[in-house]
């Protein structure tokens, strides 16, 4: 890729000001306003339909390369007063890839280049690069360490001991030659020193707690003795600042990531939750693959007119030979109204964002041979570019947190997708972008961001709220307003699959950072850590919504049934689409099935699919207007509602559960939710230039809600 960049903020109103970094290797770029009016075509062809707007941005602006700082670390100020000639640093840890024969800075002294690393299974004292002393022990993963150095002019000591005899690391002292008491005025975690582009050196994997200073030569025989100077960890766990317990003032900081309200080195499993135990949840968690902020200089600003046209907008930077084209939401003016919000799903943009899973093998739910563009490969390549919340990280511990302050390879128009064969997430709901400018319906959009923070006063101003297609990731901020909207009156259409499903969280001080702390429930990627399912920014219980008792088909009338990535299918017209409110949503189709056609896997049912099931609270007075005419057998029934493993979970041998529905269903209060279960879904729409059965379907739901 020649040429990455994102915005400062990817949602703006009219009027704001826009700013975007941008990092390439060419000369120059170019940026240009576009205003996206069409949804992709097949795959290969190059149908991203725009209309620029010159008159709003058009400038050349000289090319440059811009570093991103990754791997997490901690910067500790250290106090003058109280210093002696010995010192004793003691700590726990949990390294996760101890066996690396490169170094892993556990702390440092960077000012008097002296490091305590892990190497080779082992721990080591380095003193300008040499080793001066290794603690014969052997490291295990994931085993809670309590390393204890001495520095001292009689000579140094490592004291190695395991929390717990039920592993194989025996307690081990090591003597050294004599090493001065540092004199440098800060201490590191995680890194031997900050490199200048502020990426750590020898990073660390894994977690560290309760981390002290002794004024003096700790003997080994005083493992209860309190410390002289220490870093408050088990209390304000959102705030990225460790304020020091001891007489000193200046906090410590965290930086690009580092994990909190993990379980530490005293955490015995009796609770799951760092609100009911805090002082189990001290530990510090490092990853060298760390990073929530690429943290670039804005080179590009402009300003928004204040008449400008509430869309989905894009810069197209042309650098060299390459075109790409960056997304920008335009909302409504804050005082605008129209009839139709469109809520573009950016949450579940982000969880997925610059995801790695194309490095399993998912042939045997797909009918298409797995194949990978060449910008994933070079997502692959550069771990700077950041992780998804379904990815691991280098060491194999899961990745919690997501951020849109960086480049995302998969959020840009026309970009294929290696699971579909085809389209997913932003490209695909390009297509509901289309159907709204070729109906000429006027059309407000908003990001889940947005409703987050704005609630009632964002929806209180459209009739109609439409989801894209893949709304699967939602706070309970943002569940509430939706909900209290409905309630009040307000129409939703959900044209998607698996919506509504996993418990997210917003960082109140970065907005740009989710979290998603996956429950050992629900079609997953990893499981939640053990003790570790408690979101650090709300407190509340990660997982899926459905398992809060709040789940998507009391909500929407359908949830998540299976999923699959073969040749997909078209919707079977029921009897209640014959009468009635039914009646008048299939009103000019003669057909007995719709949707048998399609952009992705060639139908309007596949992917990810939804149906209607009173036992899991779908509404009982809902119309339940078609049924999936049939999925194959690569559509698998969803994890969640199996108790049992069983063979032949599948959309052959189970129809009546592995299948999608669309519903329509009044609520008291003058509010109704019309809902079509499919990601696929809006590529039918687009099937023959948005004329065809699907879009009919759609197209007399959506009359309906505005009349009534």
């Amino acid at each position: 890729m020649r040429v990455l960049a994102y915005f400062e903020e990817w949602s703006r109103r009219p009027g704001d000001a826009v700013r975007m970094a941008i990092s390439t290797c060419e000369p120059e770029v170019r940026a240009v306003l576009e205003r996206l009016v069409t949804g992709p075509g097949a795959r290969g062809e190059s149908r991203v339909g725009t209309e620029e707007r010159r008159d709003v941005l058009d400038r050349i602006l000289p090319g440059r390369f811009q570093e991103t700082a990754v791997g997490s670390y901690a910067t500790l100020p250290l106090p003058t007063a109280g210093r002696g000639e010995a010192l004793t640093v003691s700590c726990w840890i949990w390294p996760t890839v101890p066996e690396r024969s490169a170094a892993q800075a556990i702390w440092a002294f960077p000012d008097d280049d002296l490091a305590l690393v892990v190497a080779g299974g082992g721990v080591e004292l380095r003193l300008n690069g040499r080793t001066v002393l290794r603690n014969p022990a052997r490291l295990v993963a994931r085993t809670w360490i309590r390393v204890t150095c001495v520095l001292s002019p009689d000579g140094a000591r490592l004291h190695v001991s395991p929390k717990t005899a039920f592993v194989s690391v025996d307690s081990a002292v090591s003597q050294g030659e004599a090493v001065a008491t540092p004199k440098g005025g800060r201490l590191l975690l995680a890194a031997s020193d900050v490199g200048a582009g502020d990426s750590p050196r020898d990073a660390y994997n894994g977690k560290i707690d309760a981390l002290g200073l002794f004024w003096r030569a700790l003997s080994d025989n005083e493992p209860g003795a309190k410390p002289d100077f220490a870093w408050a960890t088990t209390s304000d766990f959102t705030s990225r600042r460790l304020h020091a317990v001891g007489g000193m003032s200046e906090p410590g900081m965290l930086y690009n990531g580092v994990e909190r309200a993990v379980t530490g080195w005293n955490w015995d499993g009796h609770s799951d939750s760092f609100i009911q135990t805090p002082e189990e949840y001290g530990a510090l968690q490092f990853h060298e693959d760390d990073m929530v902020d690429s943290g670039w200089d804005y080179d590009l600003e402009f300003t928004l007119p204040k008449d400008l046209a509430s869309g989905v907008y894009c810069v197209r930077l042309e650098a060299g030979a390459t075109v790409e084209r960056i997304p920008l939401f335009v909302m409504g003016a804050a005082d605008a109204r129209a009839d139709i919000l469109l809520l573009m799903p950016t949450d579940t943009y982000l969880a997925y964002g610059n995801e790695r899973l194309a490095k399993l093998d998912f042939s045997s739910v797909m009918a298409h041979r797995q194949q990978l563009d060449p910008d994933e490969e070079y997502l692959h390549g550069h771990i700077e570019l950041g992780r998804s919340c379904y990815d691991t990280h280098t060491d194999g511990t899961v990745c919690r947190y997501s951020s849109r302050r960086r480049p995302l390879v998969h959020v840009r128009p026309g970009y294929p997708n290696w699971l579909t064969d085809s389209y997913r997430h932003f490209p695909v709901d390009l297509y509901l972008v289309e159907w709204l400018e070729k109906r000429g319906r006027a059309y407000h959009v908003a990001t889940d961001e947005d409703l987050d923070r704005e609630g009632a006063a964002l929806l209180s101003r459209y009739k109609v709220v439409i989801t894209g297609s893949h709304p699967e990731y939602w706070t309970r901020q943002a569940r509430n307003h939706l909900e209290t909207h409905l309630h009040s009156g307000g129409r939703l259409m959900y044209l998607g699959g698996n919506g509504f499903y996993w418990v997210t969280t917003r960082d109140p001080e970065r907005p740009w950072l989710i979290e998603v702390r996956r429950d050992n429930s629900g079609t997953r990627c990893w499981d939640a850590p053990a003790g570790e399912r408690a979101h650090v920014y709300t407190g509340e219980q990660g997982g899926i919504w459905k398992n809060r008792g709040l789940g998507p088909h009391r909500l929407v009338g359908i949830g998540f049934s299976a999923e699959g990535w073969s040749k997909g299918c078209g919707y079977r017209r029921l009897p209640a689409s014959r009468e009635g409110v039914g009646a008048a949503i299939f009103a000019g189709i003669e057909d007995e099935i719709v949707g048998d056609f399609g952009h992705v896997l060639g139908g309007a049912v596949a992917d990810e699919i939804d149906r209607f099931d009173v036992a899991l609270g779908s509404p009982p007075h809902a119309l339940l207007l078609a049924s999936s005419t049939g999925v194959g057998r690569e559509y698998i029934h969803v994890v969640e509602e199996q108790n049992v493993g069983l063979p032949d979970q599948g959309g052959d041998a189970l129809p009546e559960i592995v299948r999608s529905d669309i519903v329509y269903f009044p609520i008291e209060g003058g509010g109704a939710v019309f809902s079509a279960g499919s990601i696929a879904l809006a590529g039918s729409m687009a099937w023959n230039d948005f004329d065809n059965t699907m879009v009919k379907v759609v197209d007399n739901a959506l009359e309906l809600m505005l009349r009534s």
